[in-house]
């Protein structure tokens, strides 16, 4: 039995389906969906693919497929450039290169392959048909739903994409088995950000017990908190599709320097413990400001330790200036105007613009220092 959970956007609506062990109803669902297609185009990765791969085929083939190509590309975040890209669209016009034949493109891994294989089918024949298939916690509770699709560029994250939504969201939790321990905890990092500025009773409940049943893949848990993030994302989506009335930053609580310190380390943490790293710092930077409590901040942190995921990158001063330049070039700062989503309680949260630039210095430095939560 699929739970679902609708994203409501009108004519691009689509719903989100989550289970386990259902990767093989994959091909009967795209039918079921209206989805005509003979043909399809499956980006994935050298991890995954030998994983998932096969079944996946085997479902499209029973379905109706007649052609299945595989197209494999990087796993790891240093694989979402413009050259991965262009490969990749190149491999699209070299196997279907007749319009009629144009196919459904399926995304079948993280948040690398739904984010540059997504914008390959949103920019090929200028748009084709895609679903996405997560593989991993992080993707499936936020990458995968809300149609934000992009590649990494100039040494800026994200900074070419597009805003296209897939037709489907295909969510097999039984894939999450075979993610390393490390990959698990990092996409608790974005399901504690829900809670955080979200949701007061996800943070609660977390809390209370809920992390610690998912991170052994309790399997009620792991549905339950996975479909409950996607309501969460599916709500803020609907307000707010296009990023254009400031509603859907509240998803972006953390990422500000977490996504800053992930580029400027060379991708030596992962998306989740670099987020965790900017939820700590973006935290401290409310209470410094009055607008949180530090009894929110110690439960914050609290949850991140019980993830196993780091508040700090420490004894890396080094990091300090390419971070700065990667943050000034964020997509949501203004004519020099730093903007930061800050926690209030939890699962409520406020926008600020124009923070002095030392504060934010200081919060920085602290997060890279030689020793924990000391200032240079």
């Amino acid at each position: 039995m699929l739970t679902r959970v609708d994203v409501a956007l009108g004519p691009r609506s689509y719903p989100v389906l989550i289970g386990s062990g259902c990767l093989q109803e994959l091909g009967a669902t795209l039918r079921a969906q209206g989805l005509p297609q003979t043909n399809a185009f499956v980006i994935t990765n050298p991890v995954v693919a030998p994983l998932y791969f096969p079944i996946l085929e085997e479902s499209l083939s029973a379905a109706g497929f007649q052609r299945i190509v595989r197209h494999e590309i990087p796993a790891t975040e240093e694989g979402k450039n413009w050259e991965v890209f262009s490969a990749t669209c190149a491999s699209l016009l070299e196997h279907f290169p007749d319009a009629g034949a144009s196919p459904i493109v399926i995304l079948l891994g993280g948040g690398v392959v739904g984010d540059l294989g997504g914008f390959a089918a949103a920019v090929y024949r200028r748009g084709v048909p895609f679903v996405q298939v997560p593989t991993t916690l992080l993707a499936a509770v936020d990458s995968s739903v809300g149609g934000k699709v992009a590649v990494n560029f100039g040494g800026v994250k994200n900074i070419m994409g597009a805003f296209s939504q897939p037709r489907l969201v295909f969510c097999d939790l039984g894939t999450l088995s075979t993610l390393s321990a490390r990959e698990l905890r990092s996409g608790t990092a974005e399901i504690i950000k829900y809670g955080a500025v979200c949701c007061q009773s996800l943070f609660e409940d977390l809390e209370a017990g809920a992390l610690k049943k998912l991170l052994a893949l309790d399997p009620p848990t792991v549905v339950d908190i996975v479909a409950r993030c996607v309501k969460l994302k599916a709500a803020v989506v609907e307000r707010d599709e296009l990023d254009k009335l400031g509603i859907r930053n509240v998803l972006n609580f953390g990422h500000t320097i977490g996504h800053a310190l992930e580029l400027s380390a060379d991708y030596a943490l992962t998306h989740g413990e670099a987020i965790s790293v900017g939820m700590v710092a973006a935290t401290k930077l409310a209470v410094h400001l009055g607008l949180c409590d530090t009894a929110f901040q110690s439960r914050l942190e609290a949850l991140l330790r019980e993830a196993g995921l780091p508040l700090t990158h420490p004894g890396h001063p080094e990091l300090f200036e390419p971070m700065l330049k990667a943050l000034q070039l964020d997509k949501k700062f203004r004519n020099g105007r730093n903007l930061f989503v800050l926690p209030t309680a939890p699962g409520a949260w406020q926008q600020r613009e124009d923070l002095p630039w030392p504060l934010v210095h200081q919060v920085m430095q602290e997060a890279i220092a030689a020793q924990p939560g000391t200032p240079l």
